[in-house]
């Protein structure tokens, strides 16, 4: 699996590029700026339909966009199974008669910023849903940021659980949203609840089942997720000199089952005569029953997939809490490594690796490390400051492009 071309039209930086990609390693180095990380942003797009960086997608314009309505398109070719796939993610400005309490015009009476958008896919040429983009291209990030996997909130943990399965399970990503429009009205229902004491409880009755139903599936899915991601943690060898095995626990408000991992091979598709999700629904059930006084005083969903975590210990110490930062990194990119063992255990293709301006975090032994991941891969993306970061070896065997304001430029220049 690979992208042959990537095509870029006043996304971020880039006013135009058209950029062919080749198999194996490419290093694409260059100063702070230069737009390293919009490209790798702009192939994760296609990947997962979101940004890495950034959850407001009109930042992806290019504020010098001289069209009207401003857009933004990326269009890339992905070889897979011996077939080329066209994938394009339009993110263009709408005609809203509001703007969002966020929104801050350009402070640069040159530029130009959209205060509201929309998005468009199209593969092979058709129109279609966001999220049939999901699954064409595979694909692993991974950035100095990405130590909030482990430091950070649990937010950030269950998003890694959650865009990992929307790649391997389109049924997944429709289950996370169905979920989530349930927890919306579920909420609005319990603040109308506090506010008339008076209204029957009962009324919460059908937004339980359905919030039992989908959310033991989401869960039922992280917990096999977990158990596929802890074998492939167990295989990581050499990450660091000395480093204990990182392994994760899938933490709920509700007392979950935690199958072995042999026994809990990775399900495609939410299948609904699953016994472990409706071992999760008869919990989640219960332990809605029993919060109902408190979700009702304080107007909000307690229990659910939506406030779940993961435990990522080093050996037997927490690395969220007690972590250095050196060992939260590691935490991370082992994590990342997981990962992508999983797309390959699922798809039989290793996945794209993202690799953004990593190696300037990494001691020397990370670095050849991670250096041999991209060789394993049959491609990888790598960004960096300057050449000398990458060893002469890693050099000699992946293609280098020099990347200046914007535009790639002659080796040598």
């Amino acid at each position: 699996m690979r992208v042959t071309h990537l095509a870029l039209t006043h996304f971020r930086s880039f006013s135009r590029l058209d950029l062919s990609l080749p198999i194996g390693s490419t290093v694409i180095w260059g100063d702070n700026g230069a737009g390293k990380s919009n490209l790798i942003e702009s192939l994760y797009l296609l990947a997962t339909s979101r940004s890495p960086y950034t959850s407001a997608e009109r930042e992806m314009i290019d504020w010098h966009c001289p069209h009207r309505p401003a857009f933004a398109r990326v269009v890339g070719q992905v070889l897979r199974e011996g077939r080329v796939t066209s994938l394009e993610v339009l993110t263009a400005e709408t005609d809203a008669s509001t703007t969002p309490a966020d929104f801050e015009p350009s402070p640069d009476p040159g530029m130009y910023r959209p205060a509201t958008v929309r998005r468009k896919v199209v593969i092979n040429g058709t129109p279609r849903q966001t999220g049939e983009l999901l699954g064409h291209l595979n694909a692993v990030h991974f950035s100095p940021e990405e130590v909030e996997l482990v430091a950070g909130s649990a937010e950030r943990r269950r998003r890694f659980l959650d865009i990992a399965l929307s790649q391997l399970d389109r049924q997944y990503v429709r289950t996370l949203r169905q979920y989530q429009r349930v927890l919306v009205q579920r909420n609005a229902l319990l603040r109308h609840l506090r506010e008339n004491p008076t209204v029957s409880p009962s009324q919460l009755d059908h937004w339980d089942t359905e919030a039992v139903f989908l959310g033991a599936a989401i869960v039922a899915a992280r917990i096999r997720a977990v158990a596929r991601l802890n074998v492939h943690l167990a295989l990581i060898d050499g990450i660091a000199p000395g480093a204990a095995p990182i392994r994760i626990t899938y933490l709920s408000g509700v007392d979950l089952p935690n199958p072995a991992e042999g026994d809990s091979p990775f399900v495609r598709t939410i299948d609904a005569g699953d016994t472990l999700a409706d071992d999760v629904a008869s919990r989640l059930r219960a332990a809605f029953a029993r919060q109902r006084t408190r979700e009702r005083a304080a107007a909000i969903t307690l229990v659910g997939p939506h406030r779940d975590d993961l435990l990522v210990c080093a050996g037997v110490i927490d690395q969220r809490t007690y972590g250095s930062r050196g060992q939260q990194r590691t935490a991370a990119l082992a994590l990342k490594i997981a990962e992508a063992g999983l797309m390959r255990e699922v798809t039989g293709e290793p996945p794209v690796l993202l690799l953004d301006d990593v190696m300037s975090e990494l001691d020397p032994t990370r670095r050849a490390f991670v250096e041999g991941l991209c060789a394993d891969a049959d491609q990888a993306i790598v960004t960096g400051t300057e050449e000398a970061v990458f060893s002469p070896a890693f050099r000699e065997r992946s293609k280098a492009l020099h990347l200046e304001g914007a535009a790639f430029i002659p080796m040598g220049s």
